[in-house]
Parts: C-alpha cells; structure tokens; sequence
C-alpha cells in the first residue's frame, strides 16, 4: 500500500506524463483491496499503465474483468522453447482463455 501511495504521489506531482509500469500488480493485496486498486487507481495513476500479473495467481478473471475497459493490448508470455520466450499479442477480451490453451498440459 505505501509503494502504491508514493507512486501515485509522484506521478501527481511531478506534473509529468509518463507511463507507468507495474510488476505483481496484486500479490499484497487481500480482496477487498485488489478491487479497489483495480477500480479506481490503476485506471487514474496515469495515461498509460502497463502492469505484468501472473494470470489467476496475482490477477484473477474478474479483477481483469474490471479493468478490461482499460486495457487497450494485452500479451502472454509464449516459450516456444527452452531457449526462446516470445510476447504473444491476444485479444484483450480473450486474455484469460488464451492463457487456458496455452497452459493446457502446464504441471
């Protein structure tokens, strides 16, 4: 929570647009709490917000489902190999269910 709040403070008051990037968006978070955070500071912390959640570990369907009037791109991390991950664009609608087919056979 006070990482968020000082975040918020400096993007307030530097008077800059800059994007704002944001790793385990929700891991601290208990429930009442995420969705609070999902629906009033990520949409209005700045312009451009990219957040990096493991799908329904730290962002769950209906935490996204929040956001989704948001989201303009959404991407998965795809290892097409043991040597090689690639950025896979899906469509923000499908996010969830693509992560699904592709972690079909995930132990």
């Amino acid at each position: 929570m006070y990482a968020t709040a000082l975040l918020q403070g400096l993007v307030e008051e530097s008077y800059m647009k800059f994007p704002v990037f944001i790793d385990s968006p929700m891991q601290k978070f208990d429930i009442d709490h995420a969705h609070n955070i999902v629906k009033h500071f990520y949409p209005e912390v700045s312009e451009q917000v990219i957040l990096f959640p493991l799908i329904k570990k730290e962002m769950s369907l209906e935490e996204y489902s929040l956001l989704l009037p948001y989201v303009s791109n959404a991407y998965l991390l795809d290892n097409t190999d043991n040597d090689c991950t690639a950025f896979k664009h899906v469509e923000t609608n499908n996010l969830f269910s693509e992560f699904e087919k592709m972690n079909v056979y995930a132990n």
